[in-house]
């Protein structure tokens, strides 16, 4: 009797091991654009949520707005086609201070580190940040809605300086 209640236990996990896997398995699309409109179909939401898509050493990674916070994921390309890939939880900002940031890496599907900077400007009057420290100085995009903004970097994010500059300075 033992040994029929283990059998049907041991099937029982197994079986539920494959559904979880077909569950989570890759969806391929036959172009980038297909992967990236159901990808973000799959999170949510839709293309009015895409901040900016950009290539990163042979990569795309694509930058969106989820509730106010900031997503990141990656477009795989392989011989089967396209496909969606996110790994981390959205990055959300909360609290006092006029901006706030973070630094982290987002790895691809491949296994591709691609090093971020972001954060948020709850002051309104902050128009945009500017951003030192790896090489380049470059000014920040806001975006309107969310007071997000974000970069792909170069540098250890211990190095790079954020400036805000607000209006009339």
């Amino acid at each position: 009797m033992r040994k029929i209640v283990y059998l049907i236990v041991v099937s029982c996990l197994i079986a539920l091991t494959g559904c979880s896997q077909e569950e989570n398995a890759t969806q391929w699309y036959d172009t980038k654009e297909k992967a990236i409109h159901y990808g973000l179909k799959q999170e949510g939401t839709n293309e009015t949520a895409i901040l900016s898509i950009e290539d990163f050493k042979g990569e795309t990674v694509v930058f969106y707005e989820f509730e106010r916070a900031l997503g990141v994921a990656s477009i795989t390309e392989s011989e089967e086609g396209f496909s969606w890939y996110r790994n981390r939880a959205y990055s959300g900002f909360e609290g006092d201070s006029p901006y706030s940031t973070v630094g982290f890496e987002f790895e691809t599907e491949t296994g591709l580190n691609v090093p971020i900077l972001a954060g948020k400007a709850s002051d309104i009057s902050i128009e945009k940040i500017q951003l030192k420290g790896d090489g380049l100085e470059r000014d920040l995009r806001i975006f309107d809605t969310s007071r997000l903004f974000f970069s792909i970097h170069e540098a250890p994010f211990s190095l790079l300086e954020v400036i805000p500059i607000k209006a009339n300075e």
